[in-house]
């Protein structure tokens, strides 16, 4: 598709919900996966996807956007090897 804005041509990526729910998918980087949310939820706000995409979006993303942020508070929560090692020798 080609917009023209203030005499400007611009192509813009056709939203395609499969492929964009199996990128969402296959994403394992939080924040590669809320650029993809920033994507989805400016092409709503300029009307180029309907409610019903959006949804669908938000469905694929926000429970494996919180199951990664969970995985790294886990991570970052667990002390270095180095404490495990003293801990366990404590006890």
């Amino acid at each position: 598709m080609l917009l023209l804005r203030h005499g400007e041509d611009r192509t813009i990526e056709p939203f395609d919900l499969l492929e964009y729910q199996k990128r969402a998918r296959d994403i394992c980087c939080p924040r590669k996966l809320f650029e993809l949310w920033e994507d989805v939820c400016r092409r709503y706000e300029r009307q180029e996807i309907g409610s019903y995409q959006l949804e669908e979006m938000k469905e694929v993303i926000w429970p494996h956007l919180e199951a990664l942020a969970c995985l790294r508070r886990t991570v970052n929560d667990t002390p270095p090897v180095e404490e495990l090692a003293r801990y366990r020798k404590a006890v």
